[in-house]
């Protein structure tokens, strides 16, 4: 897996962010938004780079969901209580 550009970075980083706040994936509109980009091109085309190096994963252009690869992908482990019930 290549390393993002420092760009390409600051976009990971968003969505990272955004999915950890809301529990979805961010719109594209909002990522220009985020980014100062006028237009939503420049983040579709960093969306296949970043798709295209394995940060995230391919989609169809009728997809609009952005899905993070498994490698930021976390697993929250809750311990177990003893107070079960209570």
């Amino acid at each position: 897996m290549k390393d993002p550009t420092p760009t390409q970075q600051k976009l990971l980083d968003e969505i990272i962010r955004y999915i950890e706040q809301t529990g979805s994936s961010p719109t594209v509109r909002y990522l220009a938004t985020e980014m100062g980009y006028k237009s939503t091109s420049s983040v579709y085309d960093i969306l296949a780079v970043l798709a295209q190096k394995g940060h995230l994963l391919e989609t169809t252009p009728t997809h609009r969901r952005i899905s993070l690869s498994n490698r930021y992908r976390t697993v929250v482990v809750r311990p177990e209580s003893d107070d079960e019930g209570v």
